[in-house]
């Protein structure tokens, strides 16, 4: 069964450089954000001329769940790969991110891309779900 998820387009009335600073203060921790408990840089590159960066990170995230439920999948946190492809020459940010816990049994995929238009920054969120991951392959 796969699920789709679009979320409300979001406007920051701010300029775009000021909104990326603040974006990669959350890394690797953010106490602002109680349920993402850290991350680290598993994968780093630069364009040439600085302008394109792109950081995949490993994240962990205290999910919140029945304690009973987390001994019985033998976890405690949740932790996805996050991909954010930074593009300074066309002030664009795409953030991939999927799941590593549960793989097997379920593929989650987020995409979420802040970009200029209009002097103001949009944000939009899309999440694919696919409880049937290893039927669709």
């Amino acid at each position: 069964m796969v699920q789709k998820y679009k979320s409300p387009i979001r406007v920051y009335k701010y300029p775009f450089e000021l909104v990326m600073k603040a974006y990669e203060k959350r890394f690797p921790t953010c106490d602002m954000i109680p349920i993402f408990v850290g991350s680290e840089i598993i994968h780093e590159e630069e364009s040439d001329d600085g302008a394109v960066q792109i950081i995949e990170r490993r994240c962990k995230l205290n999910v919140e769940a029945p304690y009973l439920l987390k001994k019985m999948s033998g976890i405690d946190y949740f932790y996805c790969i996050q991909r954010n492809t930074l593009d300074r020459r066309k002030r664009t940010l795409v953030i991939e991110a999927w799941n590593e816990s549960f793989a097997s049994r379920i593929h989650i995929k987020e995409y979420c891309t802040y970009y200029v238009r209009y002097h103001a920054i949009i944000l939009i969120v899309n999440m694919i779900i696919n409880s049937n991951h290893s039927n669709q392959q």
